[in-house]
């Protein structure tokens, strides 16, 4: 494997990761951190949605820093990389930028899926987000969305306008009409 290539978690350790950030949080509660919010975010939440992208970590937006994962690096856009006590990457989202709102909001409104012991973004969300940190496998992540159907359009067309501007939107449109375009032409 060479200097710079992360290696990609399999479905256990995606699993196990999940489950030992839900105990940390869960053991925070216990000893008096009410409020504490938690949501899963990234490859390993869209893989819920239907995803097939690989992801080398796993990526949870909270309100506080989680007891149990302590910081090995900052992130660059607000958080810190650790790892669960098994090992599992994990990086812990903390906006504090012009995409604070964004985030705070989505965790607030974040799905329950059976058998995932934390709430998980939302696909319009997710869109937001995605939209946000512009990367190459971002866009790909929401047509892979979008050509699903996973996402309610009408509403992430009013998440992207009221969180990300009106610019946006019309980056958004154009990325369902790409999508839709792809998914009739295969």
């Amino acid at each position: 494997m060479s200097g710079n290539r992360k290696r990609m978690l399999d479905q256990d350790e995606i699993d196990r990761g999940v489950q030992e950030v839900s105990e940390l949080c869960v053991a925070m509660v216990d000893d008096g951190a009410t409020g504490t919010v938690v949501l899963l975010i990234g490859g390993a939440a869209l893989q819920h949605y239907g995803s097939e992208r690989l992801t080398s970590d796993i990526d949870v937006v909270s309100n506080v820093p989680i007891v149990g994962l302590d910081p090995e690096k900052q992130l660059s856009f607000g958080g810190y990389a650790s790892h669960t006590p098994s090992g599992v990457p994990v990086d812990v989202v903390l906006r504090n930028d012009d995409y604070a709102e964004l985030y705070e909001e989505a965790a607030m409104y974040g799905r329950r899926i059976e058998g995932v012991p934390i709430p998980v973004v939302s696909p319009e969300y997710a869109v937001c987000m995605k939209m946000a940190a512009r990367r190459p496998k971002d866009t790909a992540d929401i047509d892979a969305l979008l050509q699903a159907e996973m996402v309610d359009v009408p509403k992430a067309r009013r998440l992207v306008k009221r969180l990300l501007g009106r610019y946006a939107v019309d980056d958004f449109d154009s990325m369902v009409r790409e999508a839709a375009w792809r998914k009739e032409h295969g």
